[in-house]
């Protein structure tokens, strides 16, 4: 096994661990809302793993133990163990990084789709960044409209009732998408080779595309 697998096998086995005895307590103390949270926050680690099993990808260490991390403290740190209210300086700082790892993933699709040779397709480098962009920018997006319905519905306070706050998370959002999609622009012109370690590959890309 090589050294970056032991390291993401390890990274994954605390995090999971952490989260299953955070769902045994949840169980004890008779917290149910907290063990669905749990059993969620478990799942969503996962699907990483899941993808590239399901999709036969084969996703950068880096990136994953990056995306991995990411929505450990997101969803298991920020929520289940209230960082979003011990700290409040959490959620911005998640909200900047999220433009930069979600900007990752659209560049990532976009390369995939670039490298396979029976769609035909050669995007422009400003499409590329473009689309990083939008798919980071919607995430964000969709990720607002998750909080204001778990505020609505379960009586969560993750936009703290503030527009303001709402606000100022999309332009973290936008300004970690900007980021990227500039990195992605002259990364695709050749100026610079800094995002093409975070790049995957299909292990069978004809068997994916045939389906």
């Amino acid at each position: 096994m090589k050294r970056n697998e032991k390291i993401r096998l390890a990274i994954y086995t605390i995090l999971q661990l952490s989260i299953i005895i955070a769902g045994i307590i949840a169980i004890w103390d008779r917290e149910w809302m907290n063990l669905a949270f749990a059993v969620f926050t478990l799942f969503i680690v996962n699907l990483p793993s899941i993808y590239e099993r399901r999709f036969k990808i084969d996703i950068p260490d880096d990136f994953e133990v990056v995306l991995v991390i990411f929505i450990y403290a997101a969803l298991f740190l920020g929520e289940l163990n209230e960082f979003y209210f011990r700290f409040w300086w959490w959620d911005k700082v998640l909200h900047g990084v999220s433009g930069l790892i979600f900007g990752n993933m659209g560049y990532l699709i976009v390369s995939y789709l670039n490298q396979e040779k029976k769609l035909n397709v050669e995007l422009t480098p400003f499409f590329v960044a473009l689309f990083s962009f939008c798919f980071a920018v919607t995430i964000g997006a969709v990720w607002e409209i998750y909080e204001y319905a778990m505020d609505k519905f379960f009586g969560f306070f993750m936009q703290r009732g503030s527009l303001d706050d709402t606000m100022i998370d999309l332009i973290l959002d936008t300004l970690g998408a900007l980021v990227f999609a500039v990195l992605g622009y002259f990364e695709e012109k050749g100026k610079i080779n800094i995002v093409a370690k975070f790049l995957g590959r299909y292990e069978d890309q004809e068997d994916l595309f045939a389906k």
